[in-house]
């Protein structure tokens, strides 16, 4: 489960930053065909160099390194490329524990560098998406749901994965 919103900070691709975002806007947002929900889009996450910090007993921030391919494919077939771009960033991801559950409560991607033409990836997302600022003022997103960190020391690494992770709370 998600908190019921977040702030989202998509301006390193989107030029777009959401303060308060409820979480249905956001699995809306991120499931359209101008973001992630695209069925020419091939993407892949990895994820590495982790580390957490236990800001409150309620509040924990993630840092995650990611490098992250993308393909966009001319037509259904998927067999001819029409864009490809990777991205290289570090996520500051936000989590809440909501009574007694934790939860997805936002994420900041940083765009270090990126290869190919990964400017042309999200166009539509940035036409869709970004040409304003928002902000409301409930808190983020996504379905996110693991057991408390201080008693279990789990906390999942991002709002995709099944399988949760050991961190490491500084």
């Amino acid at each position: 489960m998600a908190s019921p919103s977040g702030e989202i900070d998509y301006r390193s691709f989107l030029d777009k930053l959401w303060e308060a975002m409820p979480s249905d806007e956001f699995v809306a947002m991120v499931s359209s065909p101008a973001v992630l929900g695209n069925p020419l889009l091939r993407t892949q996450h990895f994820i590495g160099g982790t580390r957490w910090e236990k800001v409150s007993a309620d509040e924990i921030v993630g840092w995650h390194q990611l490098r992250v391919p993308h393909q966009k494919y001319r037509d259904a077939a998927l067999t001819e490329v029409a864009v490809k771009g990777h991205a290289h960033s570090t996520n500051q991801h936000w989590y809440r524990r909501i009574d007694g559950v934790w939860k997805f409560a936002g994420l900041s991607p940083d765009i270090r560098w990126s290869e190919y033409d990964f400017d042309k990836v999200f166009e539509e997302g940035r036409e869709a998406f970004g040409d304003e600022v928002k902000g409301e003022t409930a808190a983020v997103a996504v379905a996110v749901a693991a057991p408390a960190a201080a008693e279990a020391n789990v906390v999942p690494a991002t709002i995709l994965e099944t399988a949760a992770v050991e961190p490491t709370i500084v």
